[in-house]
């Protein structure tokens, strides 16, 4: 269980910064190019959202490719996801004309 906490730890640790969840929340499972994030989450500028981006690939968080000139990112890993759906459901709930249909 000791390199399973620590490999907790470690996403919690990356997981602290709301901007990070935002781009995290904002990518699920799906990729997205950079513009569309910055589209998606127009209150991240340019530089924040770039310094969010490299810190979550360093983590291993993310994985990105480069299409030409776009950079696209997804989540790298399912139980990142999975915590990041699990945040999501307790912090985000769905709009109550969603909950009933």
């Amino acid at each position: 269980m000791i390199p399973a906490s620590e490999r907790a730890a470690e996403l919690m640790r990356s997981l602290s910064h709301p901007q990070r969840l935002l781009v995290l929340c904002a990518l699920g499972n799906a990729e997205k190019s950079v513009s569309q994030l910055r589209r998606e989450l127009g209150g991240i500028e340019q530089v924040p959202m770039s310094q969010q981006l490299m810190r979550l690939r360093a983590d291993g968080l993310v994985r990105s490719r480069r299409e030409g000139t776009n950079v696209y990112y997804r989540i790298a890993e399912p139980e990142v996801l999975r915590v990041i759906e699990a945040l999501h459901g307790a912090f985000c709930p769905a709009p109550v004309s969603e909950e009933r249909g």
